[in-house]
Protein backbone atom coordinates (compact mmCIF):
# COMPACT_ATOMS: atom_id res chain seq x y z
CA UNK A 1 0.00 0.00 0.00
CA UNK A 2 1.37 3.02 -0.74
CA UNK A 3 1.43 5.85 1.91
CA UNK A 4 0.41 9.38 2.21
CA UNK A 5 4.39 10.59 2.10
CA UNK A 6 4.90 8.05 -0.94
CA UNK A 7 1.70 9.58 -2.83
CA UNK A 8 2.45 13.03 -2.12
CA UNK A 9 6.27 12.62 -3.52
CA UNK A 10 4.84 10.41 -6.47
CA UNK A 11 2.41 13.35 -6.94
CA UNK A 12 5.30 15.88 -7.13
CA UNK A 13 7.02 14.19 -9.76
CA UNK A 14 4.12 13.60 -11.81
CA UNK A 15 3.18 16.95 -11.46
CA UNK A 16 7.08 18.31 -12.48
CA UNK A 17 7.50 16.20 -15.39
CA UNK A 18 4.20 17.09 -17.08
CA UNK A 19 5.05 20.68 -16.70
CA UNK A 20 8.75 19.83 -18.38
CA UNK A 21 6.76 17.89 -21.40
CA UNK A 22 4.03 20.91 -22.12
CA UNK A 23 7.12 23.21 -22.19
CA UNK A 24 9.13 20.66 -24.25
CA UNK A 25 6.70 20.32 -26.43
CA UNK A 26 5.88 24.02 -26.93
CA UNK A 27 9.13 25.34 -27.46
CA UNK A 28 11.76 22.31 -27.78
CA UNK A 29 14.01 20.49 -25.40
CA UNK A 30 16.83 22.99 -25.85
CA UNK A 31 15.06 26.05 -25.30
CA UNK A 32 13.42 25.58 -21.92
CA UNK A 33 15.51 25.83 -18.77
CA UNK A 34 15.16 24.17 -15.23
CA UNK A 35 14.08 27.55 -14.09
CA UNK A 36 10.93 27.50 -16.01
CA UNK A 37 9.99 23.93 -15.76
CA UNK A 38 10.24 25.04 -11.36
CA UNK A 39 7.96 27.82 -12.22
CA UNK A 40 5.28 25.82 -14.60
CA UNK A 41 5.47 23.27 -11.43
CA UNK A 42 4.96 25.62 -8.86
CA UNK A 43 8.38 24.40 -6.74
CA UNK A 44 11.65 25.15 -6.85
CA UNK A 45 14.87 24.99 -9.03
CA UNK A 46 16.14 22.55 -5.95
CA UNK A 47 13.16 20.34 -6.22
CA UNK A 48 13.36 19.47 -9.48
CA UNK A 49 16.96 18.58 -9.44
CA UNK A 50 15.69 16.63 -6.41
CA UNK A 51 13.42 14.72 -8.13
CA UNK A 52 15.29 14.67 -11.78
CA UNK A 53 19.04 15.16 -11.31
CA UNK A 54 18.97 15.87 -15.27
CA UNK A 55 17.49 17.72 -17.48
CA UNK A 56 17.24 14.74 -19.66
CA UNK A 57 15.15 12.41 -17.18
CA UNK A 58 12.34 14.97 -17.63
CA UNK A 59 11.95 13.56 -21.16
CA UNK A 60 12.58 10.06 -19.87
CA UNK A 61 11.13 9.77 -16.44
CA UNK A 62 9.20 7.06 -16.55
CA UNK A 63 11.46 4.35 -18.18
CA UNK A 64 12.94 3.16 -15.21
CA UNK A 65 10.18 2.24 -13.73
CA UNK A 66 8.94 0.21 -17.28
CA UNK A 67 12.36 -1.33 -17.36
CA UNK A 68 12.04 -2.84 -13.77
CA UNK A 69 8.36 -4.19 -14.68
CA UNK A 70 9.37 -5.65 -17.47
CA UNK A 71 12.49 -7.31 -15.76
CA UNK A 72 10.12 -8.80 -13.04
CA UNK A 73 8.06 -10.18 -16.03
CA UNK A 74 10.65 -12.01 -17.10
CA UNK A 75 11.96 -13.27 -13.45
CA UNK A 76 8.22 -14.27 -12.48
CA UNK A 77 7.15 -16.01 -16.09
CA UNK A 78 5.57 -19.29 -15.32
CA UNK A 79 8.50 -21.82 -16.80
CA UNK A 80 7.64 -22.46 -20.13
CA UNK A 81 6.48 -19.72 -21.21
CA UNK A 82 8.16 -18.41 -24.11
CA UNK A 83 11.00 -15.27 -23.31
CA UNK A 84 9.16 -13.89 -26.48
CA UNK A 85 5.75 -13.19 -25.12
CA UNK A 86 6.57 -11.13 -22.49
CA UNK A 87 7.94 -8.74 -25.58
CA UNK A 88 5.25 -9.54 -27.68
CA UNK A 89 2.35 -8.90 -24.97
CA UNK A 90 4.02 -5.21 -24.89
CA UNK A 91 4.23 -4.70 -28.45
CA UNK A 92 0.51 -5.80 -29.17
CA UNK A 93 -0.53 -3.21 -25.80
CA UNK A 94 1.42 -0.67 -27.71
CA UNK A 95 -0.71 -1.76 -31.33
CA UNK A 96 -3.76 -1.11 -29.49
CA UNK A 97 -2.88 1.81 -28.08
CA UNK A 98 -2.14 3.03 -31.37
CA UNK A 99 -5.57 3.12 -32.62
CA UNK A 100 -7.24 5.33 -30.66
CA UNK A 101 -4.72 6.85 -27.76
CA UNK A 102 -3.68 10.94 -28.84
CA UNK A 103 -1.37 11.22 -31.86
CA UNK A 104 0.50 13.71 -29.85
CA UNK A 105 0.42 11.38 -26.87
CA UNK A 106 2.20 8.88 -29.10
CA UNK A 107 4.59 11.32 -30.88
CA UNK A 108 5.28 13.47 -28.17
CA UNK A 109 8.86 11.72 -26.85
CA UNK A 110 9.83 10.89 -29.97
CA UNK A 111 9.96 13.93 -31.62
CA UNK A 112 11.73 15.78 -28.86
CA UNK A 113 14.29 13.03 -28.88
CA UNK A 114 14.73 13.76 -32.74
CA UNK A 115 15.64 17.47 -32.60
CA UNK A 116 17.61 17.04 -29.49
CA UNK A 117 21.34 15.57 -29.67
CA UNK A 118 21.53 15.60 -26.07
CA UNK A 119 18.48 13.20 -25.93
CA UNK A 120 19.52 11.17 -28.73
CA UNK A 121 22.90 10.17 -26.67
CA UNK A 122 20.78 9.78 -23.32
CA UNK A 123 18.37 7.42 -25.58
CA UNK A 124 21.59 5.28 -26.66
CA UNK A 125 22.99 4.98 -22.56
CA UNK A 126 19.54 4.39 -22.06
CA UNK A 127 19.29 1.14 -24.14
CA UNK A 128 22.53 -0.12 -23.60
CA UNK A 129 21.15 -0.18 -19.60
CA UNK A 130 18.18 -1.54 -20.55
CA UNK A 131 20.13 -5.03 -21.88
CA UNK A 132 22.07 -5.12 -19.66
CA UNK A 133 18.72 -5.22 -16.67
CA UNK A 134 17.21 -7.69 -19.13
CA UNK A 135 20.19 -9.71 -19.57
CA UNK A 136 20.64 -10.16 -15.88
CA UNK A 137 17.00 -11.05 -15.54
CA UNK A 138 17.08 -14.08 -18.18
CA UNK A 139 20.37 -15.44 -16.73
CA UNK A 140 23.13 -15.05 -14.09
CA UNK A 141 25.81 -15.77 -15.83
CA UNK A 142 27.05 -11.95 -16.95
CA UNK A 143 29.60 -13.60 -20.02
CA UNK A 144 26.15 -15.57 -21.38
CA UNK A 145 26.67 -14.01 -25.33
CA UNK A 146 23.68 -15.99 -26.62
CA UNK A 147 21.66 -14.24 -23.68
CA UNK A 148 22.54 -11.25 -24.48
CA UNK A 149 21.86 -11.79 -28.66
CA UNK A 150 18.65 -13.20 -27.24
CA UNK A 151 17.60 -10.00 -25.75
CA UNK A 152 19.18 -7.62 -28.32
CA UNK A 153 16.66 -9.18 -30.70
CA UNK A 154 13.33 -9.12 -28.68
CA UNK A 155 14.08 -5.41 -27.82
CA UNK A 156 14.31 -4.49 -31.29
CA UNK A 157 11.57 -6.15 -33.06
CA UNK A 158 9.60 -4.27 -30.33
CA UNK A 159 11.51 -0.74 -31.03
CA UNK A 160 11.54 -1.29 -34.70
CA UNK A 161 7.46 -1.89 -34.39
CA UNK A 162 7.14 0.99 -32.44
CA UNK A 163 9.06 2.84 -35.25
CA UNK A 164 7.42 1.66 -38.46
CA UNK A 165 4.09 2.58 -36.96
CA UNK A 166 4.95 6.21 -35.95
CA UNK A 167 6.66 6.84 -39.20
CA UNK A 168 3.73 5.28 -41.08
CA UNK A 169 1.48 7.57 -39.23
CA UNK A 170 2.74 10.74 -39.48
CA UNK A 171 3.33 9.85 -43.20
CA UNK A 172 -0.81 9.40 -43.43
CA UNK A 173 -1.67 6.27 -43.24
CA UNK A 174 -4.41 5.02 -41.42
CA UNK A 175 -4.13 4.10 -37.76
CA UNK A 176 -6.69 1.42 -37.72
CA UNK A 177 -4.58 -0.13 -40.71
CA UNK A 178 -1.47 0.16 -39.69
CA UNK A 179 -1.72 -1.16 -36.09
CA UNK A 180 -3.28 -4.39 -37.94
CA UNK A 181 -0.86 -4.77 -40.47
CA UNK A 182 1.84 -4.67 -37.75
CA UNK A 183 0.09 -6.98 -35.38
CA UNK A 184 0.86 -9.91 -38.25
CA UNK A 185 4.04 -8.61 -38.67
CA UNK A 186 5.28 -8.52 -35.09
CA UNK A 187 3.16 -12.13 -34.60
CA UNK A 188 5.07 -13.71 -37.62
CA UNK A 189 8.70 -11.75 -36.24
CA UNK A 190 8.15 -13.16 -32.93
CA UNK A 191 7.24 -16.46 -33.80
CA UNK A 192 10.14 -17.14 -36.22
CA UNK A 193 12.28 -15.99 -33.01
CA UNK A 194 10.96 -18.49 -30.58
CA UNK A 195 12.61 -21.59 -32.48
CA UNK A 196 16.01 -20.73 -31.51
CA UNK A 197 15.09 -19.28 -27.81
CA UNK A 198 13.85 -22.44 -26.00
CA UNK A 199 16.72 -22.43 -23.95
CA UNK A 200 15.45 -19.03 -22.91
CA UNK A 201 11.90 -20.29 -22.39
CA UNK A 202 12.12 -20.87 -18.73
Amino acid sequence: MEGLRERKKRQTRDAIAAAALQLFKARGFDDVTVAEIAAAADVSEKTVFNYFPTKEELVFWNAEDKLELRADAIRHRVPGVPLSRIFASETMAFLDALEDAPLDDLVAIPMLVRSSPQLRDRLLLAWERETATLVAAVTDDEDDLVAEVVVRALVWTHRLVFRTALRRILQGEDRVEVAQDLRLQAQRAYSRLDHGLARYDG
